[in-house]
């Protein structure tokens, strides 16, 4: 396609979308059915005449930086101290970063090159350019298509290169972006089987965990993982956030919690599984540091740890965390907590007394068989030996004043005032009054097996 038919059908497109008014969105409504599945294609083929437009444009502009003094001079404020390129096309078209890369790695793609002798030579990737030209596949399809060939191009003629490009080109009409990225990273495989090990490697030095902590108290970690431990993580994860481990409650208005599925996004489950996954970690973590045992440390002044009121303070991290979440830590292995003074010296560190034993530990999980809260089926692996009594008020760590908890029901259990007790060893959940001003004991744990019925 021509840079002229290309005009005309971006001319055609703007036209179809309701008469080229972009403000008159309540006419969408008055179109017919044939009419607005029209609409829709023409949208596509804008976005595609866009994208091909996008392309040469960062080539062009890319060129016209590199060698035009005066397009330099009149674009960039001068021959030093200019902006790049992309920075230019980003405060030009307004367009994010994903779309700006697709452009600059598709237009250095599909533009002509040129010889140091001045002859024109056909782009390195012909295939895409008809492709991105005809207005058939998007400039992210194209990206994925060109940096899966280019990965292969030390290994492969270059027959074999334009047939594999063709295949690829074809089937970015017709496959997702996550479909054509899986199937793009095959071809090493299939061009270079012995080069597994010297890919893995890279990847591997090429990883890395980046944590940083945002104005808003959050703590942003980055985590670019080659394939084994991307793997362990996923897997982790998964296994942490499967649906059918997923358990949530909702008040009735008679009082009792009924049984709902979590609806929160995953990425926020997967928040809760991740901080199992470390607290089980930090459990089993026999190693040192500085010195001493491997602990999260929670400083905490010794008023706000007795009345659960004010702040306190993880080791390392800026935002602080509420008093009454420090009372919930004390209680936890791992966890200790710094108790502070008047004057902010240092009272008592948190025992290892205070903590259930590995003995108590398996008593519960003999006993419990996982978390005790009504319907969770959060293995023992994943809970806490949560005290009944909290420790800080002369609650004693003893089996009958322990059950098993998953960390939220803990977290829930401390915050909101909830009890337990047990009748002939069955325990019972007893909600707060404000839940249920009857208190009425709720039957916990898991439920008995039934006798086989012939």
């Amino acid at each position: 396609m021509t840079l002229d038919r290309h005009l005309a059908s971006t001319a055609s497109a703007v036209d179809a979308l309701v008469g080229g008014s972009v403000d008159r969105v309540d006419a969408l409504g008055a179109l017919s059915t044939d009419e607005f599945l029209e609409l829709a294609r023409r949208i596509g083929e804008l976005a595609r005449i866009v994208d091909a437009f996008g392309a040469l444009t960062a080539s062009e502009i890319t060129r016209r930086v590199q060698t035009d003094a005066a397009f330099r001079r009149a674009a960039l404020g001068g021959d030093v101290g200019g902006r790049l390129a992309s920075e230019l096309l980003r405060d030009l078209a307004h367009v994010g970063d994903a779309t700006l890369r697709s452009w600059e790695q598709v237009g250095d793609a599909i533009t002509p090159r040129t010889s140091l002798q001045g002859e024109v030579l056909p782009s390195r990737h012909e295939p895409v350019a008809e492709a991105v030209l005809g207005a058939r596949i998007t400039a992210s399809h194209a990206a994925v298509v060109v940096a899966g060939v280019d990965r292969v191009a030390d290994h492969a003629d270059a027959a074999a290169l334009d047939q594999v490009e063709a295949t690829l080109v074809e089937y970015a009409g017709s496959l997702t972006t996550r479909q054509l990225v899986k199937l793009a990273r095959t071809l090493p495989e299939r061009f270079d089987p012995d080069g597994a090990e010297p890919r893995e490697e890279l990847l591997r030095a090429r990883s890395k965990v980046t944590v940083r902590q945002l104005p808003d108290g959050l703590t942003r970690i980055t985590a670019d993982l080659h394939p084994v431990a991307a793997g362990l993580f996923t897997t982790a994860l998964d296994a942490h956030t499967a649906p059918r481990r997923q358990v949530a409650f909702t008040p009735d208005p008679d009082g009792s919690d009924h049984v709902i599925d979590d609806t929160r996004p995953l990425t926020q489950r997967r928040v809760d599984a991740l901080e199992t996954i470390l607290r089980d970690a930090l459990r089993h973590d026999t190693g040192t540091m500085a010195g001493t045992a491997v602990t999260m440390l929670v400083t905490v002044p010794l008023d706000s740890l007795v009345t659960g009121l004010g702040t306190a303070r993880v080791a390392g991290i800026d935002e602080p965390i509420a008093a009454s979440t420090a009372r919930r830590l004390a209680a936890e292995a791992e966890l200790i907590p710094v108790m502070l003074g008047g004057a902010s010296e240092v009272l008592d560190l948190g025992r290892s007394s205070r903590l259930f034993s590995e003995a108590q530990r398996r008593a519960m999980i003999a006993r419990d068989g996982g978390c005790v809260w009504p319907a969770c089926q959060a293995p023992p692996s994943w809970c806490e030996a949560a005290h009944l009594r909290p420790w800080l008020s002369d609650g004693p760590t003893d089996l009958h004043n322990g059950a098993l908890m998953c960390s939220a029901h803990h977290h829930r259990f401390d915050r909101d005032g909830w009890a337990l007790h047990r009748e002939d060893g069955t325990p019972y959940l007893i909600p707060p009054p404000w839940l249920d001003p009857t208190r009425t004991p709720r039957r916990a744990g898991r439920l008995p097996q039934l006798a086989h019925v012939h």
